[in-house]
């Protein structure tokens, strides 16, 4: 019974499936397809809603389909956000970041965006997810680098602007950047650029400042609102071929959102200058190893008149140069140069920025040294630099020896008569006897003849003139008396040769070997510059205080490397209670009393005594009392020669067992007061005399200098704080004589 029933079963459905196959079941009909749905977006992470944000904006969204899937997303910006969906932006991502612009004057501007996404059967949801905003930035900052100065220089046609400039927010992460975009103005003053406004006013740097900082997003104000800023993704503009006439140029920085610099300043960003017909061309300087100071600049194709360097023979000459053509915002190429002949120029070099001539190179005579620099405009500036080499005849075998006196003093007393305000001071022909009128304390030294620096300068612009390297060559020896009177309007030749010029005629003649005595005021304040440095520093001396390679370094190479002082206690105070006018004696050292010398007197008295120096004028005690000499220096001696850390065997001596400098003389004043019954003088024990040993100047090594073995060595030299006339004249004779006994002995002589 259980089999038949299955049997009938499946015998009854196989006859409905053949009855529907057939058509007989047309009442039973499949479900209808559902309408297709639209996605729909929204916005994960963005501004909220009205918010102000930066102006680099993150956008994070995603989007839904019931049924099927996204494929992509349209999007859209501001003005774009009206156009149909389809014709917005697509992406498949589901971020990105936008960078919005802002008004470039208020640094805030409104946008909105709008995204929207797309399924499968190409449906766009109809309701995007938008946003509405504000985006707002940091205006960017920026400073010319390179170009014309701010006060009206006067440049040729050619000439270039450089720039640099910071964003504070226009980094990826909203840090700093630097900004690569800018806006500059070419003003021309009196001109116009377009029919019907106002030519731009004469120049007032308040106005135009005021002007430039004042316009609109991208013109001057009115009237002058046809001058129009000129974007520039450059950090340079050259501009050739300028007008001729005065000019106001001005950069500013542009950032990525648009917004412009603002409160452009004079000089930073702003530049006022006058194009000439011509460009000068790079200014040329030029340094030499026997100079203190640069030459005067060449700037241009003709270098201007110049006086021959005299230089003595032996001396290797290094040069060294640099040109610049920042004033017209220009930059070098190259250099070259030639000694003599211009045919044997070499290409232009970068690296060319120097040469050093051997003595072989430059025989007795006239030579001339030629230097170019070019800039990347093509001008060219060039140098012609007139050397005349002297031959030290008095290094010649069989030279006799003979002394030249410089008169270097010039009293201000104008008569015999010891009267009051002038008893002090000589007449110079009193003075000049002093020296070498029987019996002059020069008698019988050598064959001497004189040389007054006042007269030599006499009617010359200059002033005082020191004798020249053609005027010392056929002497061994060089006495000079040098005078307090040292001032900017009237300097001493000695301050003259050894600090107010680029070349000192004085140091060339030691340099080549000839030895010096000098004597007189104020020492200290007439082998330096400034004056008040040997002074100022006795504490940390000019060794510690002056930075090596600067020009007031340079400056102080006399005391360096000629008399190994390091500081000086000044002696020019005029009160008897502040110890001015106090120096009675110089005292010999061991050194000295070894060379043969005795104490040195000051030759002092009453009025009407007789004696060089007036001790009492009459009037208030404390202002009129002069028991000594003024202006008479105490030094300090440095404790490395020439300031160098390196031990003295680097530089060649006639004695490497003693020191290059040494003391011969020490300050002795009478002490302070009214009375003389105060404290010891200031410059008690101060040195004020020195001897220096023939030595070179440390740049050839160790070694013994002996005679025939002596080329490029300085001769020997005695330096002495005090005036010798004012001392009494036996003694000053004989300091004198043991003076040049000690200089004659000297092996750079023959």
């Amino acid at each position: 019974m259980r089999r038949r029933f299955v049997v009938l079963t499946t015998l009854t459905l196989v006859a409905l499936g053949l009855l529907y196959m057939t058509g007989c079941g047309n009442k039973v009909t499949p479900p209808e397809t559902p309408p297709s749905q639209t996605p729909e977006t929204e916005l994960t992470y963005a501004p909220l809603p009205g918010d102000t944000t930066t102006f680099r904006v993150r956008f994070y969204w995603n989007g839904y389909d019931k049924d099927g899937e996204v494929m992509r997303f349209h999007f859209a910006v501001d003005e774009d956000t009206l156009l149909p969906p389809k014709e917005w932006h697509t992406t498949t991502s589901k971020d990105t970041s936008l960078l919005f612009l802002v008004d470039p004057v208020l640094e805030v501007g409104r946008h909105v965006f709008k995204i929207a996404a797309e399924d499968n059967d190409g449906n766009i949801d109809p309701t995007p997810a938008v946003r509405f905003f504000a985006a707002k930035t940091v205006p960017p900052t920026s400073r010319i680098t390179r170009g014309p100065a701010s006060f009206n220089p006067i440049v040729g046609p050619n000439f270039t602007f450089e720039w640099e400039g910071i964003d504070p927010d226009g980094g990826e992460t909203g840090g700093k950047t630097p900004v690569d975009s800018f806006e500059y103005q070419l003003l021309l003053i009196g001109a116009f650029k377009e029919a019907g406004h106002e030519p731009l006013p004469r120049f007032d740097e308040r106005f135009y400042v005021d002007l430039i900082n004042g316009g609109t997003a991208h013109a001057m104000p009115a009237p002058y609102d046809d001058w129009k800023w000129i974007g520039i993704r450059s950090l340079k503009n050259r501009f050739r071929n300028a007008t001729p006439g005065e000019y106001v140029f001005a950069e500013r920085a542009v950032d990525l959102a648009g917004a412009t610099e603002k409160n452009l300043a004079y000089g930073n960003n702003i530049r006022h200058f006058t194009v000439s017909l011509m460009n000068p061309g790079p200014a040329l300087e030029i340094r030499a190893s026997v100079l203190t100071l640069p030459l005067p600049k060449a700037i241009g194709y003709n270098d201007i008149p110049r006086k021959p360097l005299q230089i003595f023979e032996g001396e290797t000459l290094s040069f060294s140069w640099e040109a610049k053509a920042d004033s017209y915002g220009g930059e070098i190429v190259g250099y070259t140069y030639a000694l003599d002949d211009t045919s044997t120029f070499p290409g232009l070099d970068l690296l060319r920025t120097g040469a050093t001539f051997a003595p072989s190179k430059l025989p007795p005579g006239s030579h001339f040294l030629f230097v170019r620099a070019v800039d990347d405009g093509g001008l060219i500036t060039n140098a012609v630099i007139p050397l005349t080499i002297v031959h030290p005849t008095f290094k010649d075998p069989g030279q006799p020896r003979s002394i030249l006196y410089v008169d270097d003093s010039t009293p201000p007393g104008v008569t015999t008569d010891r009267t009051i305000g002038v008893e002090n001071f000589p007449r110079d022909i009193d003075e000049d006897d002093y020296w070498l009128i029987d019996p002059g304390i020069l008698n019988g030294l050598a064959p001497v003849t004189q040389w007054d620096t006042a007269q030599a300068g006499f009617g010359e612009v200059e002033g005082r003139k020191a004798p020249e390297p053609r005027d010392l060559a056929t002497y061994t020896t060089v006495i000079w008396n040098v005078d307090f009177q040292n001032g900017v309007g009237n300097p001493t030749g000695l301050f003259r040769t050894l600090v107010g010029g680029a070349y000192s005629e004085l140091s060339g003649y030691l340099r080549a070997g000839g030895t010096l005595v000098l004597s007189g005021f104020l020492i200290g304040g007439n082998v330096i510059n400034p004056s008040t440095i040997l002074y100022a520093n006795t504490s940390r001396g000019i060794c510690l205080s002056l930075e090596p390679g600067t020009d007031v370094y340079n400056l102080a190479y006399f005391p360096r490397l000629m008399m190994g002082v390091d500081g000086a206690k000044a002696g020019g105070a005029d009160l008897r209670t502040a110890g001015g006018k106090d120096f009675i004696e110089a005292r010999p050292t061991a050194v000295g009393m070894a060379m043969g010398l005795a104490t040195v007197e000051v030759d002092r008295g009453e009025l009407g005594s007789g004696a060089k120096w007036i001790v009492y004028r009459g009037g208030e005690p404390n202002a009129n009392r002069v028991p000594g000499l003024v202006y008479v220096d105490g030094w300090v001696m440095a404790r490395n020669f020439a300031c160098t850390d390196h031990p003295s065997s680097v530089f060649r001596l006639e004695d490497d067992t003693r020191p290059i400098a040494e003391p011969i003389f020490t300050y002795h004043g009478v002490r302070t007061g009214v009375n003389e019954d105060g404290g010891a003088s200031p410059r008690e024990g101060y040195v004020v005399g020195i001897r220096t040993q023939a030595h070179d100047v440390g740049t050839q090594g160790g070694g013994i200098i002996s005679r025939g073995n002596a080329s490029g060595a300085m001769g020997r030299m005695v330096h002495l704080a005090f005036p010798l006339y004012f001392m009494k004249t036996d003694q000053a004779a004989y300091l004198v004589q043991v003076s040049f006994d000690y200089v004659n002995q000297s092996p750079t002589l023959p």
